[in-house]
């Protein structure tokens, strides 16, 4: 394909992606039905409604929303404000989100997201009880001690402790919006959308520049989220609650959920303990999430915050440690004060003899060390 087809066909890309009367997948069948999204581009409604069998209303809005969208003025929008627009054709477009079966056509980013990190969806209700957030936080600091990418939605509550969670911890993390890039919601997330991306994460939308978060926005945002993401993790919802939107994505994704069970009397635990009695895996801590990654995403982590040096200590990673000896510096460093014996055997859930074997393990490569009777991580 030439530079100016393939430009060409980037444009019309950004174009089609600004169309909010036409779900992605009915755009990606136009775009294959005509050969090229520059074709599908330059239809008339007559042909749209002939050919694609949309209606004649729908195909009047479609073809007036394109006449009215500049995507050179998109793009320029985005190039002041450090955006990077990408399609599928483009190399950094992230490779989980582009085998999902309707990926969007046009992915905004700000920040670095590295190809080889491992994202995992941490997602649940904006108004957490205190076990809620108190879990959120936890849980995102234990997979942030890991190597892995906490993924959220940057709304308030869950969302939100999760990624200041992981950025408080080192860790790196990645937040999906309802809304464009220009526009930051909620407002007081700002900031944090500043320190994830100083931090080495990323925020992302497939929404133009300049969109609202209209509610019509947030459960195509949810599909980015666990598309994204080898597993979703749902800690706490009512049964309206959007995260599990993202774990029915999740699961038509192909991808592994999981909830973290809570009160059976909590209203905010119904939605993850339903997920549970269905088949979900139960989420307690780091090693449940490790545990259920597949084979690719645990030999890709690298964790955050290790101790620097020599030879075969804390400078040679965890990569060549086992799944089991990974899971338990996770449970370890997300501890404020590190863990004995019987609390790590409580949060990974383990026999003594497996516990064990791990920190021995991990005391061998002199990634623990024990201080007060409590296992915590070499400095």
């Amino acid at each position: 394909m030439s530079s100016a087809k393939t430009e060409a066909e980037r444009l019309a890309r950004v174009r089609l992606n600004a169309v909010a009367c036409m779900r992605t997948d009915w755009l990606l069948r136009l775009i294959e039905m005509y050969g090229g999204a520059a074709e599908a581009a330059e239809k008339g409604a007559s042909e749209l409604v002939a050919d694609g069998g949309l209606s004649p209303e729908t195909a009047e809005n479609f073809v007036s929303a394109l006449s009215a969208f500049d995507p050179y003025a998109e793009l320029e929008s985005a190039r002041r404000a450090g955006v990077r627009v990408l399609t599928a054709d483009d190399e950094d477009f992230p490779e989980l989100l582009r085998r999902i079966y309707d990926p969007p056509l046009a992915l905004y980013v700000k920040g670095g997201p590295a190809a080889e990190a491992v994202p995992v969806g941490v997602v649940g209700t904006r108004k957490p009880t205190a076990y809620g957030a108190r879990s959120s936080a936890r849980l995102a600091r234990e997979l942030s001690a890991a190597g892995v990418t906490v993924v959220s939605g940057l709304a308030r509550g869950v969302d939100t402790l999760s990624h200041e969670a992981a950025v408080k911890s080192g860790g790196t993390t990645w937040a999906v919006l309802g809304s464009g890039l220009n526009f930051i919601y909620p407002r007081e997330n700002r900031k944090l959308s500043e320190n994830i991306t100083g931090s080495g994460g990323a925020v992302f939308s497939e929404f133009p520049m300049n969109s609202g978060p209209r509610p019509a926005n947030f459960p195509r945002r949810n599909r980015i989220i666990s598309g994204l993401s080898y597993a979703v993790v749902v800690v706490e919802g009512d049964f309206r609650s959007g995260s599990l939107i993202t774990a029915r994505a999740a699961l038509e994704q192909g991808r592994e959920v999981l909830a973290m069970p809570g009160p059976a009397d909590s209203e905010m635990s119904r939605g993850p303990n339903m997920l549970i009695k269905n088949g979900a895996a139960v989420a307690e801590g780091a090693a449940d999430v490790l545990a259920a990654l597949p084979a690719e995403a645990i030999s890709a982590l690298k964790p955050s915050g290790l101790p620097r040096g020599t030879g075969k200590g804390p400078a040679a990673g965890l990569r060549g440690l086992s799944p089991d000896a990974r899971a338990a510096y996770g449970a370890v460093s997300g501890a404020e004060s590190g863990l004995d014996m019987d609390a790590l055997v409580r949060v990974l859930g383990w026999p003594v003899q497996r516990a064990a074997a791990a920190v021995f393990e991990l005391e061998s490569e002199a990634f623990l060390t024990q201080r007060a009777g409590r296992y915590v991580p070499t400095v």
